[in-house]
């Protein structure tokens, strides 16, 4: 099965953009759902994204034209990836809040909604100028 990462992209970034006006107001399961994703895998997926881990081109051949599916056996590192750096930025994010005495957890939910939608942007300029240059 394979994963398409534009897919993976635009949830993300649904994720990142739902959970700024849900820390504030909405069904308390509903926050959970989408705050709780938010911090588990956010900010990591954009990473991953962004430093395209896992992406296997299909039509990569070596010099006796087998092809290799690179993609496929890195999923499951791209998603420990992934968790691990989103859980590592909601430590740092609230760490450092709290260092400053400034806790507010709506404000930790717009960081880290902030974090993922920058690493979503330069993950889609650095695809963009891949292909152009490609071409």
């Amino acid at each position: 099965m394979s994963i398409d990462r534009r897919h993976t992209a635009w949830a993300a970034a649904a994720i990142a953009v739902a959970a700024v006006p849900l820390s504030y107001f909405g069904p308390e399961g509903l926050r959970m759902v989408v705050i709780g994703l938010l911090m588990l895998a956010g900010p990591g997926t954009a990473l991953v994204l962004c430093l395209r881990l896992g992406a296997g081109d299909a039509d990569d051949a070596d010099g006796a034209g087998a092809h290799r599916s690179g993609g496929h056996g890195t999923l499951p590192l791209a998603v420990s990836i992934a968790v691990a750096a989103s859980l590592a930025l909601s430590t740092i994010v609230s760490t450092a809040m709290v260092f400053a005495r400034v806790w507010s957890p709506q404000v930790a939910v717009l960081v880290l909604s902030l974090i993922t939608l920058l690493l979503l942007v330069l993950g889609a300029r650095r695809t963009q100028a891949s292909t152009a240059g490609a071409s």
